[in-house]
C-alpha cells in the first residue's frame, strides 16, 4: 500500500470517528498526522450545521482549528469534554493500551483524554501490536532542570533514554515548556500500568506516553478498510465468553482448562459437540465440508446462549477456522471474544506427535492450515503465540482480556 492509498484510509477511519460526535458535544482535539484528519472531516461537519466546540491537544492543532473555522474553548469554560478524537503511536490488542506523544504533545493529550467521558483513537493499521513497546519508544515529558539526573533515573526502566531533538539539533521544546526523553526498550513490555507507574514516581517526570485504559474506540485504517475495536469495557455487565480457536495442536483444550481452573469460569470441550458422523470421519482422516461443521458449530453457539442466558462468563474450544464459521459461533453477541492460538506448523506437529486417544489424527494438520483464515483487526482478537508452556500463554490472554478477567463467575 503506497502513502496516498494509505493516507485516504486514514481520512476514512477520521470520518468513522467523527461520526461519533453529536450536535452541542465539547470535542477534544487530537495531535498528529491522523488527528488532523479528524479535524479536517470535523470541519466539514461544522459547515453543514454540526454545532460543538473544539478544545485542541497543542498549539498545532489550534492553528489548524482555528483555520478551519471549528470555534475553539478551553478548560476555563469547560471541565468535561463528552469525545476526544486522537491518534496513537501503538495500540495494543486486546486491551486497547496506547503510546501516544511522538508528536510531542503528550501532557496536554493525557490532560483532554483524563477529562473526557470518551477517548476515541484513529490508527494506521501498522500501529496495531500484540504488545506495546514492540516499535514505539515511550516518550516521557520532563521538566528542563535536572534533565540529565531525571535521564539517569529512567535508565533504571529502559535500555536506552534519548533526549527528544529537532531536525536542528536542538532540545525539543513542548507546548509547556519541557523536554521529551525517549525511553527505547529491549523488547516489548509484560506490564505497561506498572511501568506507567514507575515512570510517574521518577522525580522530574511531568509525565509519560502510557495511556493505559482509556482508549474505546478504536478506530484501525489497514489494506482491509477500516475497522472498529471496542474495549472489553464497552461490555461492562456481560460476562465475557471466550472461543479459544486455532488449528489441531495448537492446545486449544489444554489452554482452555487452564484458563478455566483461573479463572473460576465453566469449560466446554467444543469437540465434544461434533455429531457421531463428524468424528467417524475425522478418525478415518476425512476433512469436514462446511456442510459437515454447520451443525457442530450451531451446536457451539447454542452453548454460548446458554452461558449468556445464565449471565454467566465461559470458555469454550473451536477451531472456528473460516470467518463464516466464526460469523455463526459469534454472530450479535458482542460479549463474545475470540482467543487466537498462534504458531507454526511445526509447533502444532510437536503438539500434535505428544497427543494421544483423539479421534483427530495428525495427518489432517495440513487441510486446517490450508482451510485457516487467521481473524483479522475487525475481529478483534486475543492472540497469543502458542510456543512458550501453557501457564505462559493462559496468564498472556489474562493480561490481554484485562479487566473483564476479574469478572465473577
Amino acid at each position: 500500500m503506497n502513502d496516498a492509498d494509505r493516507n485516504a484510509l486514514k481520512r476514512e477511519a477520521a470520518e468513522a470517528a467523527v461520526e461519533l460526535v453529536e450536535d452541542g458535544m465539547i470535542v477534544g482535539l487530537g495531535t498528529g498526522s491522523t488527528a488532523a484528519f479528524a479535524v479536517e472531516a470535523l470541519a466539514r461537519r461544522h459547515r453543514q450545521g454540526l454545532r460543538f466546540v473544539g478544545i485542541p491537544t497543542s498549539e498545532r492543532t489550534a492553528a489548524q482549528a482555528k483555520a478551519a473555522g471549528i470555534p475553539l474553548s478551553s478548560f476555563a469554560e469547560h471541565r468535561q469534554i463528552d469525545l476526544t478524537i486522537d491518534g496513537a503511536d501503538e495500540v495494543e490488542r486486546g486491551t486497547l493500551n496506547l503510546i501516544k506523544g511522538l508528536g510531542g504533545a503528550l501532557l496536554r493529550e493525557k490532560i483532554v483524554a483524563n477529562a473526557s467521558r470518551r477517548l476515541a483513537i484513529v490508527v494506521d493499521g501498522v500501529k496495531l501490536v500484540d504488545r506495546l513497546g514492540t516499535h514505539a519508544p515511550v516518550p516521557v515529558e520532563v521538566v528542563a532542570f535536572g534533565l540529565e539526573v531525571t535521564q539517569a533515573a529512567l535508565k533504571v526502566f529502559a535500555a536506552e533514554v534519548r533526549p527528544r531533538l529537532t531536525p536542528a539539533g536542538d532540545l525539543f521544546v513542548t507546548d509547556g515548556g519541557n523536554r521529551i526523553l525517549d525511553c527505547h526498550f529491549a523488547g516489548p513490555m509484560a506490564d505497561p500500568a506498572r511501568l506507567e507507574d514507575r515512570i510517574r514516581r521518577v522525580v522530574g517526570v511531568v509525565e509519560s506516553g502510557l495511556f493505559i485504559g482509556r482508549a474505546d474506540p478504536v478506530f484501525v485504517a489497514d489494506g482491509q478498510g477500516v475497522h472498529r475495536l471496542d474495549s472489553a469495557r464497552a461490555h461492562r455487565g456481560r460476562p465475557p465468553i471466550l472461543v479459544v480457536m486455532g488449528v489441531s495442536g495448537a492446545g486449544k483444550s489444554t489452554v482452555a482448562k487452564e484458563l478455566a481452573a483461573r479463572l473460576g469460569w465453566s469449560f466446554e470441550e467444543g469437540d465434544a459437540l461434533h455429531p457421531e458422523a463428524n468424528v467417524a470421519k475425522m478418525h478415518g482422516g476425512i476433512p469436514l465440508t462446511d456442510a459437515d461443521r454447520q451443525p457442530w458449530l450451531e451446536s457451539v453457539a447454542a452453548w454460548i446462549d446458554g452461558q449468556r442466558a445464565k449471565k454467566q462468563p465461559g470458555i469454550i474450544t473451536c477451531s472456528a477456522l473460516k470467518r463464516a464459521y466464526r460469523r455463526i459461533v459469534i454472530g450479535d453477541r458482542p460479549e463474545v471474544r475470540l482467543v487466537y492460538l498462534r504458531g507454526s506448523r511445526d509447533v502444532m506437529a510437536e503438539h500434535l506427535a505428544k497427543r494421544s486417544g483423539h479421534f483427530m489424527p495428525a495427518s489432517l494438520l495440513q487441510s486446517q492450515i490450508d482451510t485457516l483464515e487467521e481473524p483479522g483487526p475487525d475481529e478483534d482478537p486475543l492472540v497469543v503465540d502458542v510456543g512458550p508452556p501453557v501457564d505462559q500463554v493462559a496468564h498472556e490472554v489474562i493480561r490481554q482480556l484485562g479487566a473483564s478477567a476479574t469478572l465473577p463467575s
